[in-house]
């Protein structure tokens, strides 16, 4: 049996299932383990959360998996996040005033092993703000900005290599929730982010016999720009299927020279390059949230994506615990 094939099966086993819990507890602790994978990546990702929730979290008569945006409460979380070859540690806060206005703050270290020059681990250190407003219960607009700076510099047998690395991203979203009178309701969102990443590297060695001395520095800077429009219908309080649409822009220039010394002669060598494309990405998915307990949940999501004329097969399992 495939993955995709399994994961719909467990999906639509989880749809035919009558849920064990007669009440919807009011939470403030909320915890999951989760697997997400894809046709694209066999590595798979494994994930822990957990958040506090500063007031009691009504989950009744609303979409399970919105009880916590509907409530609009302050919060604290942290997350753990593994691959293979990578490991993500996120801590996010989020305080509401009574006024509605809320600001929130995170930090995010991701550790990849063995992908610098010398074949040794790289850590980045991601800071982010965000502030907004709840215009109703159902209604939220924030304003987004992440940054990183990252600078290495290696030095081995001769060889020596520096590296910085500039990153910001600013995004606007905006979320509304329409409840629906047959069915739990619609969740509509929308966005607009613009991203820009700068880097400027050297790397300088010694050709042996004849002590010939190589150096390169090169500049370069890709920016991208992202327009999105995103939709949920919840048929139930346990179970959604919605699609995405995204329009990506992106453009990246690059400079830099090549410098040969010999004893007799220095050879320079300029480079310049230029490059901009746009697309546009559209996914289609379905959710379920199984509360097979006052405590416990199981939750299944399958998505497809398309790119071009490429599409891609994601899906995740996790078990939620509330209390």
């Amino acid at each position: 049996m495939t993955k995709t094939s399994l994961s719909l099966a467990l999906m639509l086993a989880l749809i035919s299932s009558n849920s064990f819990a007669e009440t919807a507890d009011a939470f403030q602790h909320e915890a999951e383990l989760g697997f997400l994978d894809s046709s694209e990546n066999s590595d798979g990702l494994l994930n822990l959360n957990y958040s506090y929730y500063f007031e009691p979290v009504n989950q009744a008569d609303v979409p399970y998996a919105l009880a916590p945006f509907l409530n609009q409460y302050s919060t604290i979380s942290a997350r753990y996040a593994v691959t293979d070859y990578q490991d993500l540690y996120n801590i996010a806060g989020e305080y509401v005033f009574d006024s509605k206005f809320f600001i929130g703050g995170d930090y995010t270290r991701n550790t990849t092993e063995g992908i610098t020059l010398f074949n040794s681990d790289d850590s980045s250190n991601f800071y982010g703000v965000n502030l907004g407003y709840y215009f109703t219960k159902q209604s939220k607009l924030t304003l987004a900005y992440l940054w990183n700076s990252d600078d290495v510099a290696e030095q081995y047998d001769g060889r020596y290599y520096s590296d910085e690395n500039k990153y910001g991203l600013i995004k606007l979203d905006y979320q509304h929730y329409l409840p629906f009178e047959s069915t739990s309701g619609l969740m509509l969102n929308g966005f607009i982010l613009h991203s820009s990443f700068k880097n400027n590297s050297d790397y300088t060695f010694v050709l042996e016999p004849d002590d010939h001395i190589s150096s390169r520095t090169s500049h370069s800077e890709n920016s991208v720009t992202v327009l999105g429009v995103n939709a949920d219908w919840y048929i139930t309080d346990s179970w959604s299927v919605g699609g995405l649409y995204t329009h990506f822009n992106s453009d990246y220039d690059m400079d830099g020279i090549n410098i040969i010394t010999t004893p007799d002669t220095v050879v320079n060598d300029n480079y310049s390059f230029s490059d901009s494309n746009s697309n546009d990405t559209y996914s289609i998915n379905t959710r379920y949230f199984w509360r097979f307990s006052n405590i416990f949940s199981a939750k299944a999501s399958l998505e497809q994506t398309f790119v071009d004329s490429d599409s891609q097969t994601s899906f995740g399992i996790a078990i939620n615990a509330r209390f």
